[in-house]
């Protein structure tokens, strides 16, 4: 791997720099003009292709908070070795917040301003709509078939252990979740089949607070735009409201913030929009998916650790209903009012 990196410091003209290897990927390089991130790609040359593609509308259209990709000339080449790809940006280091607003609403401003940029709208056709429809509902069928059969593998458990038994009593919690999904999903399709068409945004695709940094200015930047592309402003929201419950789930109070903050700097949003965020964000999938996990390899983790991690997904996901269920009411109380 050093011999690597190596070679890619001189073919992106930083011979002699000092580097540190920050994870699997990323490579930290120190110079004399600065600090640069290394970062390996490890998507295929169709996706390459899109990232920077996107990159360089994101460049054109004033997107904020994107970290610029460099080689050291100025155009957003990637590096290639016999084994990988990489591409080289500056180095933002993380600091701590001495003020408000906290990191979770400077990130949400971000992602709401970009939204608000690059919103537009294209048509869908009534079989478009049902194809795309019918897509989703079988996703979801999948899903509750593995909840189902993870249920009854655990019922029959000659002796029930503590993870099995935290499972089996959420089993109503995750049934009424594909419910909420199902209503949510109907109400942004309805709108759909309405406008013959949908809206949709520049997205990161992948924002998490783990792939947000504040700066010495206090300016926000989001890293790994390698997902980013058009998607409705809802896939971003989902998932980074998501990732706030899994790290520090927030008061229930907070959801005023955080949806206010959106709404303050975004694009323009209604019962639609939340139907489909409604949609996305209340999956039971990864707790599912985490409860196979523990089916097929239960020695992995011990039986208390299990558990907690369950109980801790459980959590998040019952703090996203709630965000969702502070949200519909406000929706409710202006459109009585």
């Amino acid at each position: 791997m050093n011999d690597v990196i190596e070679e890619l410091l001189i073919k992106v003209g930083l011979q002699n720099a000092h580097w540190d290897l920050q994870s699997e990927r990323v490579v930290r390089i120190e110079t004399q003009d600065g600090l640069f991130a290394l970062k390996r790609w490890e998507r295929t040359p169709q996706e390459r292709e899109h990232f920077l593609h996107h990159l360089r509308y994101a460049e054109r259209a004033g997107m904020k908070g994107i970290i610029p990709l460099t080689n050291r000339r100025g155009d957003m080449s990637m590096f290639e070795t016999n084994r990988h790809y990489f591409y080289l940006e500056p180095w933002i280091e993380e600091q701590p917040l001495m003020s408000p607003p906290p990191k979770e609403l400077r990130l949400l401003t971000i992602l709401a301003l970009n939204h608000k940029i690059s919103e537009d709208e294209e048509d869908m056709t009534e079989d478009e709509l049902s194809t795309y429809k019918n897509e989703v509902q079988q996703g979801w069928q999948q899903d509750q078939l593995l909840m189902n059969q993870l249920a009854d593998q655990f019922e029959h458990s000659r002796f029930m252990s503590p993870f099995e038994l935290t499972f089996l009593n959420g089993y109503p919690f995750y049934d009424m979740m594909f419910g909420e999904m199902k209503k949510g999903f109907q109400k942004w399709t309805r709108q759909v089949k309405e406008r013959e068409g949908y809206r949709f945004a520049f997205c990161h695709g992948r924002p998490s607070l783990e792939h947000g940094l504040i700066a010495a200015d206090g300016n926000a930047w989001f890293t790994n735009w390698e997902t980013s592309g058009p998607g409705h402003p809802a896939y971003d929201l989902a998932y980074f409201y998501q990732d706030l419950a899994r790290h520090e789930p927030f008061d229930p109070l907070e959801s005023k913030q955080l949806f206010g903050t959106y709404e303050a700097y975004g694009p323009s949003w209604g019962e639609a929009d939340t139907g489909l965020l409604k949609a996305l964000m209340l999956t039971p999938a990864p707790i599912l998916t985490f409860a196979r996990a523990y089916a097929t390899d239960p020695l992995r983790y011990a039986e208390h650790q299990w558990t907690a991690m369950l109980e801790s997904k459980l959590s998040s996901l019952r703090y996203l209903l709630q965000m969702m269920q502070w949200k519909e009411k406000q929706e409710a109380a202006m459109q009585g009012s």
